[in-house]
């Protein structure tokens, strides 16, 4: 799923280039390294990647040596539950009992044997137990900025219990004290037919939408299905009208390190600071200053006695936030566009 804003990154992330085309931590965008982690259990020609229509350019250029990828371009946006289940239909047409692995393009993961080693893991239950597998991570510390699933903590593939919206501080630490909560990845392993039936039940209204792509029997006919009838579709996630209700979900524990890289603040963390627990990117220097981020744009940053400060600079913006508030910065990018400010394209 590579069809997201990225608000939380501007101005790095913008319109044009949301955070999944970024190179943030490497050499390689966050959807190539997504896409190169994924090989080894699918091979280059079992890759699909929903994208934004205005992207199309991008998204060749991305996928471009690294995988023989299907490409499905979304006229519009609208949210996650139309992405997946347009890729089932599409999926259930050369194979029904085909298994899904369903993940965004921009997380970020260590450990990549203990990547492959739990999502085999979830196709197996996935085809034993005819639900929907997602990926649980045990929580590291009480973080208010993830969904959380509660589950039974036994080996294997255990029943979900809930599915529980973002917590406040106090809420948190009683779901990591408990250790039967975990971590909303969004990633999902099933069948094709079992996410197609449970998106009958609970979203009857998108299948009978997207069923016709059943129908379509060349890439044409159901890119052109698709222009036609996704602007129509409503705009609804996975989790809110499927996974909150279906009584076939179930958790397999995350056997690797996982981030989703939701903010400059978590960025931070993922890098390796100086003695000082600055990061810097670019030409920075600094005097008397600790805990800072510091991206510079190509011209020199100097900060002066600062401290757990975020300054992100690019060639037409300039970011200033204390660390912590980074999730804020999706604020001001509203701003920006009730606005109708060029900065946010």
């Amino acid at each position: 799923m590579a069809g997201g804003s990225g608000t939380r990154f501007w101005p790095k992330s913008r319109q044009a280039l949301p955070k999944q085309f970024l190179n943030i931590l490497g050499d390689k965008s966050m959807l190539q390294m997504t896409m190169t982690r994924l090989l080894p259990l699918t091979g280059k020609q079992n890759i699909t990647i929903v994208g934004n229509k205005e992207h199309a350019s991008l998204l060749a250029q991305q996928v471009k040596g690294i995988a023989d990828a299907r490409l499905v371009l979304e006229p519009v946006g609208r949210n996650t539950a139309a992405c997946i289940a347009t890729v089932a239909f599409l999926i259930a047409r050369e194979d029904p009992e085909g298994i899904l692995v369903i993940l965004p393009a921009d997380h970020w993961i260590t450990d990549l044997k203990g990547f492959t080693e739990t999502l085999a893991q979830a196709a197996r239950a996935a085809e034993e137990t005819g639900g929907i597998v997602t990926i649980g991570i045990p929580p590291t510390f009480p973080a208010t900025g993830y969904g959380y699933i509660r589950a039974d903590t036994a080996p294997g593939a255990a029943k979900v219990e809930a599915f529980v919206e973002k917590p406040d501080l106090e809420t948190a630490k009683g779901y990591l004290a408990s250790g039967n909560y975990f971590w909303n990845s969004g990633i999902f392993v099933c069948r094709a037919s079992a996410m197609l039936s449970e998106i009958e039940a609970h979203l009857p209204g998108l299948y009978v939408s997207l069923k016709a792509l059943s129908d379509c029997e060349t890439e044409e006919a159901a890119t052109a299905f698709i222009d036609r009838v996704y602007p129509s579709l409503p705009a609804v996630s996975i989790d809110f009208g499927v996974m909150e209700k279906t009584d076939r979900a179930y958790l397999v524990k995350a056997g690797f390190g996982w981030s989703d890289v939701g903010s400059w603040d978590a960025l931070y963390a993922l890098s390796e600071g100086d003695t000082r627990g600055n990061v810097t990117k670019g030409p920075v220097l600094l005097e008397d200053c600790s805990g800072c981020f510091m991206d510079s744009g190509g011209r020199l940053l100097a900060g002066v006695g600062l401290k757990d400060i975020i300054v992100v600079d690019t060639r037409d913006a300039v970011l200033v936030a204390p660390r912590g508030r980074s999730q804020d910065v999706r604020d001001i990018v509203q701003r920006l566009r009730d606005g109708k400010r060029e900065d946010v394209l």
